[in-house]
């Protein structure tokens, strides 16, 4: 039988992007992952999965020719060029249209929440589930689903809302402590130290959402998407440490208490609605290590719970190529045994040492021409380094699935004084404090130390209880509220299980420090060049390469070891994102870099236009148009915005409008509206919209929105354009360098050098 590949990557470029290749050969199947970050070392980096792509391919020995299908997910539109019409096109975007690849193999998934679900189910081992997907924004403005699914491939979509959910309600109030995207876990961590200061809650928002079955509304907290954001107004920190104040830290106690809250909420109706036993949760918000210890111990929840390690986007490759079996009519059901499924529960990758081939001569010549002492890998030796202060840093096996460091490329340290905590800050992480640090347990002793209803804490996706004993002997990993996000490790967990049990033949303690191996900013390290260079750049006091051990003490002019390094570094991914370029684009070094720019512009006046032009003609349209008798519903914001257009075309307010009522624009404004009537409600589109909410007798359908569900908000103030005979140009060029992955100390001259275009 010919093997068959099905591979997965997003479709726009996302925060998270990477890429997954399965194979399925008969009965045998196998899969491979990779993170562009991991490659390009650059975090929340938007670029298109192209090196990740490559890295895929090779590792399988096959080229792009090869691949039967590749599935993408989508935002409002099930095609590959401009999936969304609201968001500019990036370069990776440009990169992704010369993609050299027959369109017919290309599919897409019937949603982004269906990948996140399938990542979440096979894995689990279950037989029957119910499975709870939450994240900030999926597949037409989706932000959470549940389905239920059982062994025989059977899978129903139960509900699915859309617009406003408690992942972008988190997001927004991320944002709004001065946090950047992607730091939802800075909030998690600041979370209790709010928790005794319920004074201030007077002079905060009201966080508590609406529900009713599986809706969860906080239209009364956000606008919702395309365009979030938030109602109310709280103060912005002045400083990053402006957050240790009651009333910040309040405020992030307030919304992890509400998204608890949520997600008990969400997973009891699932679980009551498909009387399903077991529960599998993805999607970004499942991260959330907090919260699963509260679901983990739901009383609804009578059998097992399994979280997706990858919960988040970088988990989305994986089930799009999943996806793609299924639409290329290979049944996931028939591959449905524990080998298949073990497979897919283990979150490590099957490539031992990645890409050590292509840079395994350079990498030794660099460690013998600097004198870089090793010696073998010990782990009595370690463990005694570790019991004299020393932070470790342990670079062994296939790298992690997901942002969790599981002890294959980890800092292992000390638990057991408190100090060891502004020790590694000061090191090597440089966080701030209210961040915990997590332990690593023999999973043996797990009940030596934390309170939990499970036992078995693989993939550090819980913050179960720090018992006494905890407090007493490992203070560095449990954080102020008693909890710690703990990973258990058995008997097959490496080098670090053998470091731990060394450790505790000496100490008596079988838990030590775990935090994931990289410099500040940077991703999980990848390769063994990585390693070692983020291990010269932090103070870490060992590095463990595998068999090999290296002292910090015993290196000298570690500066220039540094320079040198870089420079190897840099030609080999230079080298590796060229050889991409080649092997899977169409561009190649007679193409013209106009085609770049006219690439770029030409799809920011479109973006431009969709989002802002059309809704204003959109809007002239459909208040001319429409029947001044039949009643309108706004709220206030859109009360202003037709009092403004009222001014710039002529007319009065009262001969624009006709009849109208003034409500808030929330899921229960269905309650107050009559029908037939017309709408201008951002919020209330997403749920009048919502094929799951038009049953029998329901009437949304019956009311007329102005606003379908991809729109963004309407918004007709101009006071910030300074020069209307430069109107047409707002897309300046500053914005298009923006562009090149959202890194803004390259210019377009420096793309077209990198990937070999011609400057023309």
């Amino acid at each position: 039988m010919v093997a068959f590949y099905s591979m997965g990557i997003m479709n726009y470029c996302s925060h998270d992007p990477g890429c997954a290749l399965v194979k399925v050969d008969g009965s045998n199947f196998d899969f491979i992952f990779a993170e562009e970050g991991f490659l390009s070392r650059k975090k929340k980096s938007y670029q298109f999965p192209l090196r990740s792509m490559k890295y895929c391919l090779d590792y399988f020995g096959i080229n792009l020719e090869r691949l039967d299908v590749l599935t993408l997910d989508f935002m409002d539109h099930q095609r590959a060029y401009r999936t969304s019409n609201n968001y500019r096109l990036l370069a990776g975007d440009f990169i992704r249209s010369r993609l050299n690849i027959d369109p017919i193999k290309i599919k897409y998934a019937s949603s982004h929440h269906f990948a996140h679900a399938l990542t979440a189910y096979w894995p689990s081992g279950f037989d029957d589930a119910a499975v709870l997907v939450v994240d900030g924004l999926g597949s037409k403005q989706q932000t959470h689903s549940v389905f239920h699914m059982n062994n025989t491939g059977k899978t129903d979509l139960l509900f699915e809302q859309k617009g406003v959910g408690i992942g972008a309600l988190y997001s927004l109030g991320t944002s709004s402590l001065g946090f950047d995207s992607g730091e939802e876990g800075k909030v998690m961590g600041l979370a209790p130290y709010g928790k005794d200061h319920e004074e201030f809650d007077v002079s905060l928002p009201d966080l508590t959402g609406d529900f009713c079955g599986f809706v969860t509304d906080y239209s009364r907290q956000m606008v919702r998407n395309p365009s979030p954001s938030l109602r109310f107004k709280i103060r912005f920190p002045e400083t990053k440490n402006s957050v240790y104040e009651p009333y910040f830290a309040r405020f992030a106690f307030n919304l992890q208490a509400e998204t608890e809250r949520a997600l008990s909420h969400l997973a009891k109706e699932a679980l009551i609605s498909t009387g399903s036993k077991n529960l599998c949760f993805a999607g970004g918000v499942a991260l959330n290590c907090v919260a699963n210890n509260y679901l983990q111990h739901l009383d609804e929840l009578k059998g097992g719970f399994f979280v997706q390690p990858a919960s988040g986007d970088t988990g989305i490759p994986l089930g799009l190529a999943l996806s793609g079996l299924e639409l290329s009519g290979i049944e996931l059901s028939s591959l449905n045994s524990e080998k298949f499924r073990s497979r897919l529960r283990n979150p490590f990758s099957s490539d031992k040492s990645p890409l050590f081939n292509l840079y395994k001569d350079n990498l030794e010549q660099f460690v013998s021409s600097n004198n870089i002492k090793t010696r073998k890998f010990s782990a009595c030796d370690i463990a005694e380094k570790i019991t004299e202060g020393n932070v470790i840093a342990l670079y062994s096996e296939g790298i992690e699935f997901g942002p969790r460091a599981l002890g294959h490329r980890s800092f292992l340290a000390d638990a057991r004084t408190e100090q060891m905590k502004s020790i590694l800050n000061q090191k090597i992480k440089h966080r701030e404090p209210y961040r915990p640090f997590a332990p690593i347990v023999l999973v043996e002793d797990f009940e030596k130390y934390f309170i939990s209803k499970v036992h078995e804490h693989p993939f550090m996706l819980q913050a179960p209880l720090c018992n006494d004993f905890a407090r007493k002997t490992i203070p560095a990993v449990c954080h102020i509220d008693g909890s710690a996000r703990v990973q258990t490790i058995s008997k097959s967990g490496g080098k670090a299980r053998q470091i731990i049990e060394e450790f505790k033949k000496i100490t008596g303690i079988s838990a030590t420090v775990n935090t994931s191996f990289n410099d500040n900013d940077e991703p999980i390290v990848f390769t063994k060049l990585d390693a070692l260079n983020a291990f010269l750049n932090c103070n870490a006091d060992i590095l463990i390469l595998e068999d090999d051990v290296i002292d910090r003490k015993e290196l000298t002019e570690i500066e220039s070891l540094k320079v040198n390094l870089n420079i190897l570094i840099d030609e080999f991914r230079n080298n590796y994102f060229e050889t991409a370029i080649k092997e899977l684009t169409k561009i190649t070094t007679s193409s013209s870099s106009k085609e770049f720019y006219e690439f770029l512009y030409f799809n920011a006046n479109l973006t431009r236009y969709y989002r802002e032009e059309r809704m204003q003609i959109r809007l002239i349209d459909f208040m001319f148009a429409r029947d001044k008798l039949k009643l309108l519903y706004i709220d206030a914001y859109h009360a202003d915005q037709l009092v403004k257009l009222a001014i710039l075309t002529g007319n009065s307010f009262d001969d624009l409008v006709g009849r109208y009522s003034i409500i808030n624009d929330d899921y229960q404004a269905a309650k107050i509206m009559k029908c037939p009537s017309d709408n201008l409600l951002y919020n209330f589109s997403a749920y009048s919209a919502n094929t799951f909410l038009l049953g029998e007798g329901n009437q949304l359908s019956n009311f007329n929105s102005f606003y379908k569900i991809s729109d963004k908000i309407i918004n007709l103030d101009l006071s910030k354009v300074k020069n209307l005979d430069n109107f047409a140009h707002l897309s300046s060029l500053e914005s298009i360098t923006e562009s090149y992955e959202h890194r803004l100390d390259k210019n377009i001259d420096q793309l077209f050098s990198q990937i070999g275009l011609s400057r023309q």
